[in-house]
């Protein structure tokens, strides 16, 4: 069932909203000096969130706004320190796929910018300090290819449920495959539907799905039992999202990226500026397959050829004293790489999901600093276990290596590095 659900919706609207801020004071007697040290800072965010699925077309797009601020001061005998930050990071992305019964079109872009200002000031000595950044990018993804990528989360849950209520005896009959899928739909029509009073939203979703048990018939009985199981599955199951089916493709994604960054010293005595921007073309083939092997079992894996070419070009000057060095870099790389991954997934419940991963990505690459070959090679495991309603543990494990792999920003490349990563945690809900 899970392989052949589709996930069809004409319309979701989605906007979010963050708002955080704090501070802190700190004051300490400690020979040979005494000291006060205060800060706050907040953030404001803002998100919009629209997708729609149908037989001809699948369109995901999101943009927001981020916002941060800080400021803080520091007094002791000696000094007297000030600065001040700010930070706002606009992003937009959007994906669109038209489909002609196997076989899809696509066209998407994504584009963010950075924009950074810091002073720093200290009255004893004097010094002041003023920091600027601007990043942005811009990036196209155009492709065809044939075969598509379900999300059946929700028919995922109407199994569960399905489960459930079959365990408790309070169904009258058993379901057939066509009616699961119109389980699965109806779970679809309920979560995605925009209510904006969270309140009457739990109550929507609840008589979307209970309706078509009724109109079915198929409820025996809607006691406590029946509305538990409901409630439950609908608003705790852990939903990350899962994929069904195939897709082969072919795609070319252009992008260019700027980075900007000036530091005035000393009442702009002493500069220094850094001005960095690159151009790629990426030329990408090859496949994905995401198969439901049962309602606890997933298997996940790709393999893909990748060309690329970029072109790096840095200015830096530095004004010290009156004395102007200014240095000029620029850089080309070529890359041929092919890659793979694997994933296994176990879902032992709605809200436990264990999964085992293995990527690894690797080629030739000729560039001005050195030419050869190069590899990215990871392993893992993560775990979100449901221990309780108000508990859940948490953790993770893995290893990554690389080997002469190249960064555009900054403009690096890391001989060789072998990291290992492990962490467990529980969260608690009081």
């Amino acid at each position: 069932m899970l392989q052949n659900f589709k996930y069809r919706i004409s319309r979701f609207r989605a906007i979010n909203y963050s708002v955080n801020g704090g501070s802190q004071f700190e004051q300490y007697n400690q020979v040979p000096m005494d000291a006060k040290n205060s800060s706050a800072s907040g953030n404001l965010g803002a998100g919009y969130f629209f997708t729609k699925s149908t037989n001809r077309i699948l369109l995901t797009a999101n943009g927001g706004l981020n916002t941060s601020f800080g400021t803080g001061k520091s007094i002791t005998q000696s000094y007297e320190r000030t600065n001040r930050n700010f930070n706002a990071f606009p992003s937009i992305y959007v994906l669109n796929k038209w489909f002609t019964k196997n076989h899809f079109t696509e066209l998407g872009a994504v584009a963010y910018y950075n924009y950074g200002r810091s002073n720093f000031r200290q009255e004893i000595p004097a010094n002041k300090e003023k920091n600027n950044q601007d990043i942005y990018s811009v990036a196209i993804q155009t492709g065809i290819g044939k075969g598509r990528l379900e999300n059946v989360t929700n028919m995922q849950n109407a199994l569960w449920l399905y489960k459930e209520l079959q365990e408790a005896n309070l169904l009258t009959r058993s379901l057939s495959d066509e009616e699961l899928n119109e389980l699965g739909q109806s779970i679809t029509d309920g979560t995605n539907t925009r209510v904006l009073d969270s309140r009457r939203r739990i109550q929507f979703i609840l008589k979307t799905v209970d309706n078509y048990f009724q109109q079915k018939g198929l409820i025996a009985k809607t006691d406590i039992n029946y509305f538990t199981r409901l409630n439950d599955i609908l608003f705790f199951a852990v939903n990350n999202v899962r994929l069904s089916g195939n897709e082969r493709f072919v795609r070319f994604i252009p992008a260019i990226q700027r980075n900007n960054q000036q530091s005035a010293l000393n009442n702009l005595a002493d500069k220094y500026r850094q001005t960095s921007s690159s151009q790629s073309l990426v030329f990408i083939t090859g496949f994905n397959h995401y198969k439901p092997v049962s309602l606890t079992h997933q298997n996940n894996y790709g393999a893909s050829v990748k060309l690329a070419y970029i072109d790096y070009t840095s200015t830096s000057r530095n004004i010290i004293g009156g004395v102007n060095n200014t240095v000029e870099t620029k850089r080309t790389n070529k890359q041929a790489e092919g890659n793979i991954f694997f994933q296994h997934a176990i879902y032992p419940n709605t809200r436990t999901i264990i999964s085992f991963d293995f990527r690894s990505e690797g080629g030739y690459q000729d560039n001005e600093d050195q030419s050869g070959f190069y590899n990215i090679t990871s392993i893992g495991s993560t775990m979100n276990y449901f221990v309780s309603y108000r508990t859940m543990l948490r953790g993770n494990i893995g290893a990554s290596y690389e080997k002469n792999v190249y960064y555009v920003f900054p403009n690096t490349l890391r001989p060789e590095r072998l990291f290992l990563n492990a962490s467990i945690g529980l969260d608690i809900s009081l």
